[in-house]
């Protein structure tokens, strides 16, 4: 009984081993579907600053109206404007802006926004952001808004 079978090189081995290894992410089909969904809100927003719409144009111009109000109290009565004009907004600066409102339920869809966003934010902002939930969770008495300012928190976490 010989061995009559050809054996290969341990080069061979090699390169067989590593032609078969194929690294998938492990990510579920919500997550994905949530990051296309996101990736497409975010593309169609950017479409929109970059064509010089009549949107991103009222949207820019209403924009540095609040900031130019932020102290005053015209501030919340336009940051409701906008909101009830634009919806919950998906850009970081005037998420930011909107955590300063008064009203809880317009906050709270901010936080949850942020929520989904956080942790794909650069970690300067992360920073940011957390520093902003630290000073609010400290002046905030309702325990709904706290609840979900520490699970924002939590979601940038970084350990």
């Amino acid at each position: 009984m010989s061995d009559e079978r050809e054996k290969k090189s341990w080069s061979e081995i090699d390169q067989a081993r590593n032609r078969g290894i194929k690294f998938e992410k492990k990510v579920s089909k919500s997550d994905t579907r949530e990051q296309k969904l996101a990736k497409t809100a975010a593309k169609k927003e950017l479409d929109s600053l970059f064509s010089g719409s009549k949107i991103s144009k009222e949207k820019s111009k209403r924009l540095d109206e609040i900031k130019s109000l932020r102290g005053k109290p015209a501030f919340y009565e336009k940051l409701s404007d906008y909101f009830k004009e634009f919806g919950v907004p998906l850009e970081f600066d005037v998420q930011m802006l909107f955590l300063d409102h008064r009203d809880k339920t317009l906050v709270l869809q901010v936080l949850s926004e942020l929520l989904k966003q956080a942790p794909r934010l650069d970690l300067s902002k992360q920073d940011l952001l957390n520093s902003k939930l630290k000073v609010m969770a400290l002046s905030v008495f309702d325990p709904e808004l706290s609840d979900k300012i520490l699970e924002v928190q939590k979601s940038i976490l970084r350990l």
